[in-house]
């Protein structure tokens, strides 16, 4: 089983929290080791029981923690259209939605949820409604203690924060959907 995580052409969107977090999540359900494959290379530096590669490995059940990237580039292109489920993590802006939409287009896998970030109160309808045409959304508050955990190393699945509950609501919902 593989699960995808991207935000396409976006950065800074909270793909590895997510990844990391939805990682624990599967770990509790499923006994089995879970392998975070890190494509982007840059090294994580926190401090988790979860396995995180950076090279491709053979393992039960493996979070691919995409990198933005653009069309162009042929290698993670290769990668994403051969993922069988995809989570898509967005921000509330223009430029995040027209990549969203080209890549979830593009995506032959099945998406299994797109998370929102909120930025500031409640989110814009109008981003809610663009987006619930791909998949099923989950809005995820921004929290400051999401913001400053990876800079002192510590695993986000250990924080307590508004934010990580939302995404481990999210990453339950996404482990359900996975086995319907």
């Amino acid at each position: 089983m593989d699960i995808c995580i991207t935000s396409g052409s976006r950065g800074g969107t909270g793909k590895t929290t997510f990844s990391i977090i939805m990682a624990h999540v599967l770990k509790y359900i499923y006994q089995k080791n879970i392998i975070i494959i890190n494509l982007s290379k840059i090294p994580y530096r926190i401090k988790t029981d979860i396995d995180i590669e950076t090279d491709m490995v053979d393992g039960d059940i493996k979070i691919y923690d995409f990198p933005a990237f653009h069309l162009g580039d042929r290698d993670l292109l290769s990668l994403y259209l051969s993922c069988r489920n995809i989570v898509f993590v967005a921000d509330e802006d223009p430029h995040t939605l027209e990549s969203a939409g080209t890549f979830l287009k593009l995506a032959r896998g099945r998406k299994l949820g797109i998370l929102i970030n909120m930025i500031i109160g409640r989110p814009k309808l109008k981003y809610m409604i663009l987006y619930s045409k791909y998949s099923k959304i989950y809005l995820i508050p921004f929290d400051e203690q999401l913001r400053i955990y990876r800079a002192n190393g510590i695993d986000p699945i250990k924080l307590r924060s508004v934010g990580v509950a939302k995404m481990v609501k999210a990453a339950v919902d996404i482990a359900r959907r996975l086995n319907s």
